[in-house]
Protein backbone atom coordinates (compact mmCIF):
# COMPACT_ATOMS: atom_id res chain seq x y z
CA UNK A 1 0.00 0.00 0.00
CA UNK A 2 1.08 3.54 -0.80
CA UNK A 3 1.24 6.25 1.60
CA UNK A 4 -1.52 8.04 -0.41
CA UNK A 5 -4.30 4.97 0.62
CA UNK A 6 -4.20 3.68 -3.02
CA UNK A 7 -2.59 0.09 -3.32
CA UNK A 8 -0.28 -1.03 -5.63
CA UNK A 9 -1.71 -3.90 -6.93
CA UNK A 10 -4.93 -6.30 -4.98
CA UNK A 11 -6.91 -9.21 -6.51
CA UNK A 12 -10.40 -9.68 -8.05
CA UNK A 13 -11.32 -13.74 -9.21
CA UNK A 14 -8.29 -14.47 -9.13
CA UNK A 15 -7.02 -11.65 -11.24
CA UNK A 16 -3.64 -9.69 -9.73
CA UNK A 17 -4.61 -6.11 -10.93
CA UNK A 18 -1.60 -3.59 -11.27
CA UNK A 19 -2.34 0.29 -10.13
CA UNK A 20 -0.04 2.53 -12.02
CA UNK A 21 0.55 6.55 -10.65
CA UNK A 22 1.61 8.20 -13.73
CA UNK A 23 3.15 11.99 -14.44
CA UNK A 24 1.68 13.59 -17.38
CA UNK A 25 4.64 13.13 -19.33
CA UNK A 26 3.91 9.23 -19.07
CA UNK A 27 0.37 9.51 -19.27
CA UNK A 28 -0.79 7.25 -22.57
CA UNK A 29 -4.46 7.94 -22.17
CA UNK A 30 -4.87 11.35 -23.87
CA UNK A 31 -5.66 14.38 -22.30
CA UNK A 32 -9.44 13.79 -21.10
CA UNK A 33 -8.44 11.09 -19.16
CA UNK A 34 -7.18 11.09 -15.39
CA UNK A 35 -7.53 7.29 -14.59
CA UNK A 36 -8.47 4.36 -16.44
CA UNK A 37 -9.11 0.78 -16.34
CA UNK A 38 -7.55 -1.34 -18.65
CA UNK A 39 -9.34 -4.69 -18.56
CA UNK A 40 -7.30 -6.50 -21.21
CA UNK A 41 -3.86 -5.52 -19.02
CA UNK A 42 -5.78 -6.10 -15.20
CA UNK A 43 -4.62 -2.66 -14.87
CA UNK A 44 -6.11 0.82 -13.33
CA UNK A 45 -3.67 3.81 -14.49
CA UNK A 46 -3.91 7.01 -12.34
CA UNK A 47 -2.87 10.24 -13.17
CA UNK A 48 -0.89 11.91 -10.59
CA UNK A 49 -2.38 14.91 -9.26
CA UNK A 50 -1.33 17.46 -6.34
CA UNK A 51 -4.41 16.12 -3.92
CA UNK A 52 -4.18 12.86 -2.62
CA UNK A 53 -7.66 12.83 -2.24
CA UNK A 54 -8.52 13.52 -5.82
CA UNK A 55 -6.18 10.17 -6.53
CA UNK A 56 -8.40 8.67 -4.30
CA UNK A 57 -11.71 9.39 -5.87
CA UNK A 58 -10.07 8.21 -8.99
CA UNK A 59 -8.71 5.05 -8.15
CA UNK A 60 -12.05 4.41 -6.68
CA UNK A 61 -13.46 5.34 -9.79
CA UNK A 62 -11.42 2.84 -11.61
CA UNK A 63 -11.65 0.39 -8.68
CA UNK A 64 -15.52 0.10 -9.37
CA UNK A 65 -15.14 -0.01 -13.24
CA UNK A 66 -12.81 -3.23 -12.74
CA UNK A 67 -15.11 -4.94 -10.33
CA UNK A 68 -17.98 -4.51 -12.43
CA UNK A 69 -16.07 -5.98 -15.25
CA UNK A 70 -14.61 -8.64 -14.00
CA UNK A 71 -18.17 -9.49 -12.28
CA UNK A 72 -20.01 -9.32 -15.88
CA UNK A 73 -21.68 -5.98 -15.92
CA UNK A 74 -20.70 -4.98 -18.26
CA UNK A 75 -23.69 -2.70 -19.18
CA UNK A 76 -23.22 -0.97 -15.28
CA UNK A 77 -19.37 -0.18 -15.67
CA UNK A 78 -20.31 1.75 -18.79
CA UNK A 79 -22.82 4.09 -17.18
CA UNK A 80 -20.42 6.55 -15.91
CA UNK A 81 -22.36 8.35 -13.37
CA UNK A 82 -23.55 5.28 -11.26
CA UNK A 83 -19.44 4.43 -11.22
CA UNK A 84 -18.89 7.75 -10.39
CA UNK A 85 -21.75 7.96 -7.58
CA UNK A 86 -20.18 4.55 -6.32
CA UNK A 87 -16.71 5.80 -6.29
CA UNK A 88 -17.39 8.78 -4.15
CA UNK A 89 -19.49 6.64 -2.05
CA UNK A 90 -16.30 4.12 -1.74
CA UNK A 91 -13.71 6.60 -1.24
CA UNK A 92 -15.35 7.99 1.76
CA UNK A 93 -16.17 5.10 3.47
CA UNK A 94 -12.03 4.29 3.09
CA UNK A 95 -11.07 7.13 3.95
CA UNK A 96 -13.28 7.82 6.98
CA UNK A 97 -12.82 3.87 9.01
CA UNK A 98 -12.51 4.39 12.39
Amino acid sequence: MRKDGIPKRFQLAGHAIQVRILSRKEWPHGSQAIGIYVPDMYRIDILRRRHMTAMQQVFCHEFIHAVLTIAGHDALSNDEDFVDRLGHLLQQALTTFE
